[in-house]
């Protein structure tokens, strides 16, 4: 099947379109690739990096997310969700750097046994633990820009975090409200959908057996997650 760029080659031979015309549509044709190009990597980063690099970079986004956690002063109980520090009322607990490393380890960790579990289940011959560590590791990274966003907002604007984030989305209407519903969305929403390449890429399932088990994985995860992650603060 012939690419695009060698159908524009095929119109400028036959005189269909002008020189002038081809240099256009391929200029056009370029940035739409890169631009898919850098979508297809925003979402699924693991197409290029993986193994040991994905695991160093992985573990550096926990602690860049346990840190900036500690500025924004939220918690994260389990695979996707934030609780604002205000909503805990036990003055035993803070927002310590390490409490927060403790809680995203344990995501980490939950997780990336389940997607082993998950692949070994489905009869995967081929399972690199390493793989799944690095890759799981690294599809937090959406968080890391999220928490960057929330440590942020609670530097420039702390009443609005914590009413913000106490009300959900329950926000009267203007610019800095929406702002901050529309990054708090998105993020989730990329964060689901890197979760979901992580297990994709590490243990090469498809089809129906990837999104039984990243269902049941997420599912599992999320009760597993909070209450462990959660019993100091509740204690």
């Amino acid at each position: 099947m012939p690419s695009e760029n060698e159908r524009l080659l095929t119109l400028l031979k036959d005189n269909k379109i002008t020189q002038d015309e081809y240099k256009l549509l391929s200029k056009a044709l370029v940035q739409n690739t890169g631009a898919k190009y850098v979508f297809s990597l925003l979402i699924n980063p693991f197409q290029k990096i993986a193994g040991v690099r994905a695991l160093g970079l992985g573990i550096g986004i926990i602690v860049a997310i346990s840190y900036l956690g500690s500025i924004a002063k939220i918690y994260f109980p389990g695979l996707l969700g934030i609780l604002n520090s205000s909503m805990i009322k036990n003055p035993n607990i803070g927002t310590d750097f390490l409490f927060l490393l403790y809680q995203n380890a344990v995501i980490w960790l939950v997780l990336t046994l389940l997607f082993i579990m998950a692949a070994k289940i489905c009869q995967q011959k081929s399972v690199r633990i390493i793989d799944f560590m690095g890759t799981v590791a690294l599809s937090r990274f959406p968080y890391l820009i999220l928490t960057a966003f929330l440590a942020m907002m609670r530097v420039q604007n702390p009443r609005f975090m914590d009413v913000g984030m106490e009300n959900g989305l329950q926000l009267k209407p203007s610019l800095l409200a929406i702002t901050f519903s529309s990054v708090v969305i998105i993020c989730a929403v990329w964060h689901i959908v890197t979760y979901l390449y992580a297990l994709k890429e590490s243990s090469g399932l498809s089809g129906k057996k990837l999104w039984l088990s990243f269902i049941a994985s997420i599912l599992i995860g999320e009760i597993v997650t909070n209450f462990i992650t959660m019993m100091p603060v509740s204690a």
